[in-house]
């Protein structure tokens, strides 16, 4: 449902979340642990399209396990995407196949702040990446 986050993983995101006053805060400070990707990627063809911001996504599988590459234009996507990121970046098959956004924006507070349409975006990215398989 989490991706790879363990409970622990996934109990460190919590406590991270709610000692932000701002949660606006918390998704800024994920969105620069997210590795860069280089300028060379950000092409149309890795643009993920149904989001309000900009995303690129590059999904590759090494091995059995994903390699992702993800970036936005907006500081708060960014964010989004790193957790995204944490969860699914050298995830199995199986993982990748379960993993579920809502429940993982639910299981860190976030999930009242995400509108409607910034979700169906990043519902648009994991549904790539979960489809980057086949």
């Amino acid at each position: 449902m989490y991706g790879k986050l363990s409970e622990s993983d996934l109990a460190q995101l919590q406590l991270q979340a709610q000692q932000q006053p701002q949660r606006l805060k918390f998704l800024i400070q994920q969105a620069a642990t997210l590795p860069i990707m280089p300028h060379a990627l950000k092409t149309s063809e890795n643009e993920v399209h149904g989001c309000e911001a900009q995303v690129w996504l590059v999904a590759e599988w090494r091995e059995d396990l994903l390699e992702l590459q993800l970036d936005s234009a907006s500081r708060v996507v960014k964010g989004l995407l790193a957790l995204i990121y944490q969860a699914l970046n050298g995830a199995t098959p199986a993982q990748v196949a379960a993993f579920q956004l809502d429940a993982l924006l639910a299981a860190l507070g976030l999930d009242d702040m995400v509108s409607t349409s910034r979700r169906n975006g990043l519902r648009a990215v994991v549904t790539a990446i979960q489809s980057s398989r086949d």
